[in-house]
């Protein structure tokens, strides 16, 4: 019987129930796509069996007190140390990352050769502790040296239609020119939620390690009753024992000289904080923005909340028009709670319509979210018992609220007076929806303003100067098979510079130059150095290397501030020249760029040797890496043939298809034996900027979808208003009221609501986007357009959502509105 009622009163009130169903669905919907991206990204490592256990060592270096350096990586020691000396450490493994260049050969003789740049190398250890899915092989894959366990997608790359286990691929590392040759042991398959991507994972040297640099990414795999805390805390003491022991070894005063490991401190980073929550320099893959994450997870219940005030407001704006029929059931012996259950089995049966409804453009829209959002996320959520428990509670609340109020009002009028027409619109009634629709549009206004922040951050990144000239570059990446040798690196000096010679005959080719690595790319290559500046005495620190063509720097028109550019003898002097940029004069303690030319800066490479190097020039600071962080200190020195990793070709071609294609000519003609591989370097630099474009459209959809919704509350309540009030727009019209008059009337209590809205909605709205721009070392300033423009497009769409049904309440003739009068 409930049902039956319920289903006619939804068909009888079409156009409402089509507001409340639509209202409701999309934000359902909205909110259920926001809480499967969140879900995935809080899933990150959760499937790793002992994750809750595993924690990576984070390594800080500390400068007279101040922190100047906070890595993921540590020394190559540390790992094997703390498991030798602490039983609380059950597993431990280490993991460096390179590139370089993958060659595999076919049963027919052919090669199939690409440049990689996901290659992970890690001890025997690291399938045991971690619980990567092996489709192939066993944990123990990595047991054997020069074993290489991969991808299922890098089996179909390298070994099509074949079973890859067996096979042999080649790996030519970029930095080190290191040949490696591997056999395929295992093919296992990463998550997309995983922080550690890889696509080849190849045994690396089971030597206990070093102290000399902080390269390797260090896991440890605690017993489930260790307290990290306390083991934590244990960690200063184990590195003071080393310092001095390792401080007494000759191998360590013969490759450290004059470094401080005094300086250095080791902490824990639980393994699942890791993608979220660790903003560290040199991370091993692109993390997240917890931030970001709860900001969105507030977005999410503020669109769910905005579609349900506007079926509050509506169900309560309609309750007049159910009245006399609550009056008559009453006479007819209708008891309280029987027209409290009917009110809410009619709420009930809307909702239940507008979930089925939400679940449906959910599964029609997630692949279009999922490409929207940069990830390859499925719907999950309806796996996740706490979710469905927790949704089905909220949309019960809700069907309650949403229902009781009109209920309780209604039920607790006296038969003769709602018949008599006497207990239409209660002071409190009102009262409820101007609160209610106040706070649908504060929010709906800090929706606009949030988006317009975003935008402008997000443009305002990419299109700021980033103190070089990275237009129409094209970026031709280096070979690396050809210089495991000595010799090798003679000849490819031979081979380089021929090609740069054949790139210049192009017409289409402006200048070329190399580097060892690219604007837009953290600077792999770190070296210890030592200053004796004057004022601040001997400093010693590492700091990014960058190593360039002598035309690299007019190339990109950098701009020099002290001293003098490369020239043709920087490598003949007695002392090999280098250019610092302005956040290494301060990093190395130089009062100012004119201070640091002349002066003599200690080097030591890999292998411990030292080197007096002397500052010729100073340039000022570029952008090396996103906005988002502050300026990197870098040391830049004359590339030699074998730190050469890319060729950066400054291009001027209408007809760019062509242009490559001849460069490619050029490439293979000299290079035969490497694959031509090429990216433009601005595109390839605002790669950095994807989660904030990502997150940048999300937000404005869903901004868009609260606008909507919004104004579907908005057209809802003007039309109740209009119904509830002909009569006395039929009255005014025969008094002589215009158009304007009536206009004016029906829409002036709901301006003044927007305008209190606004009052609320722009401290919190200026707040919040303070906060989230907080994360961004170079930021936008506030403008005041960013609150006026919020403020006059939720006016315009208010007028114009409100206008029309006004407009044709006032037009309408008034003779048909008070015949029965």
């Amino acid at each position: 019987m409930h049902f039956k009622i319920a289903w006619r009163i939804l068909v009888r009130q079409k156009l409402f129930s089509v507001i409340n169903i639509l209202g409701l669905a999309i934000g359902m919907a909205a909110c259920l796509l926001i809480f499967q991206y969140i879900s995935f990204e809080l899933s990150y490592d959760n499937f790793h069996k002992n994750g809750a256990n595993i924690y990576r060592i984070k390594h800080q270096n500390y400068s007279q007190g101040n922190l100047i350096e906070n890595l993921p990586k540590t020394y190559s020691a540390v790992g094997p140390a703390l498991k030798a000396e602490f039983p609380e450490v059950r597993e431990m493994t280490r993991v460096s990352k390179t590139e370089g260049m993958v060659t595999a050969r076919q049963p027919n003789g052919s090669l199939i050769v690409f440049n990689e740049s996901s290659l992970y190398q890690a001890d025997a250890s690291f399938l045991r502790m971690f619980s990567f899915s092996m489709l192939n092989g066993s944990a123990a894959a990595l047991d054997n040296s020069n074993a290489v366990v991969i991808t299922e997608r890098m089996a179909k790359k390298y070994f099509p239609n074949q079973d890859a286990i067996g096979r042999i691929i080649n790996v030519q590392e970029q930095t080190s020119g290191t040949n490696i040759t591997a056999t395929v042991t295992g093919v296992c398959n990463v998550p997309a939620n995983s922080h550690l991507q890889f696509d080849f994972l190849l045994s690396a040297d089971t030597k206990t390690g070093d102290w000399v640099y902080p390269d390797y990414y260090t896991y440890i795999l605690l017993s489930p009753q260790t307290n990290p805390k306390i083991f934590e805390a244990k960690l200063a003491s184990f590195l003071k024992t080393k310092i001095n022991a390792v401080s007494k070894s000759n191998s360590y005063s013969n490759t450290q000289g004059k470094t401080n490991l005094t300086n250095i401190s080791l902490t824990l980073q639980p393994l699942r904080n890791i993608h979220l929550y660790s903003n560290l320099s040199n991370e091993i893959s692109a993390g997240g923005n917890g931030n970001m994450i709860w900001y969105l997870g507030i977005i999410a219940v503020l669109i769910l909340l905005i579609a349900y005030i506007n079926y509050i407001n509506l169900s309560t704006a309609k309750v007049i028009e159910r009245a006399k029929e609550v009056g008559i059931r009453k006479v007819l012996g209708s008891q309280r709670l029987q027209l409290i259950r009917q009110f809410l089995f009619e709420s009930a049966l809307l909702n239940f319509i507008s979930v089925a409804f939400a679940i449906f453009i959910v599964l029609l829209a997630m692949p279009w979210f999922s490409s929207l959002c940069g990830v390859q996320i499925t719907f999950t959520l309806w796996r996740n018992a706490f979710f469905l428990l927790v949704f089905a509670g909220l949309v019960a609340a809700c069907i309650v609220l949403s229902a009781i109020y009109p209920a309780l009002i209604l039920s607790n009028y006296k038969p003769v007076q709602v018949l008599k027409g006497k207990c239409i619109n209660s002071g409190q009634s009102i009262s409820l929806r101007k609160a209610l629709v106040v706070l649908q549009f504060a929010a709906t206004i800090a929706f606009i303003i949030g988006t317009l922040v975003v935008y402008r951050q997000v443009n305002y990144m990419r299109s700021e100067n980033k103190g070089m000239d990275m237009k129409q570059t094209l970026v031709v990446v280096a070979p690396q098979n050809i210089r495991a040798t000595d010799a090798d690196n003679r000849n490819y000096m031979v081979k380089d510079s021929v090609f740069q010679n054949e790139i210049l005959r192009n017409s289409h080719v402006q200048s070329v130059t190399s580097s060892s690595s690219i604007p837009g790319q953290i600077i792999g290559y770190i070296l210890s150095y030592t200053s004796h500046a004057q004022t601040a005495g001997e400093k010693s620190l590492r700091l990014s290397t960058f190593e360039i063509g002598r035309k690299f720097i007019d190339q990109f028109k950098i701009r020099i501030i002290a001293g003098h550019n490369f020239s043709t003898d920087s490598w003949a002097k007695k002392n090999p020249a280098m250019m610092l940029n302005e956040a290494a004069v301060t990093s190395l303690g130089f009062k100012n760029p004119e201070d640091a030319i002349g002066k003599l800066v200690e080097t030591k490479n890999a292998r411990g040797k030292v080197f007096q190097n002397e500052v010729i020039g100073v340039i000022k600071n570029f952008h090396q890496t996103s906005l988002k962080d502050d300026f990197t200190p870098i040391i830049f020195r004359l590339s030699d043939p074998g730190s050469i990793t890319h060729y950066e070709l400054k291009v001027n071609s209408n007809e760019m298809p062509k242009t490559i294609a001849q460069i490619e000519q050029t490439y293979k003609g000299i290079f035969s034996e490497s694959a031509f591989q090429y990216f433009f370097l601005d595109d390839f630099f605002d790669q950095q900027y994807k989660a904030e474009q990502h997150f940048g459209r999300v937000f404005s959809l869903f901004s868009g979808f609260a606008i909507f919704v919004a104004s579907l509350g908005l057209f809802g309540l003007t039309l109740i208003t209009i119904t509830q009030r002909i009569k006395e727009i039929g009255i005014r019209k025969v008094l002589g009221a215009s158009i304007t008059n009536i206009l004016v009337l029906i829409s002036k209590d709901l301006i003044g609501l927007i305008v209190i809205a606004n009052v609320i909605a722009l401290p919190l709205a200026y707040w919040g986007s303070y906060k989230w721009l907080e994360n961004y070392k170079f930021r936008i300033h506030f403008n005041a357009w960013y609150f006026i423009i919020p403020m006059i497009t939720v006016f315009l769409i208010a007028v114009l959502t409100m206008s029309y049904q006004s407009i044709k309440a006032a037009l309408a003739n008034p003779v048909k509105s008070l015949k029965t009068e």
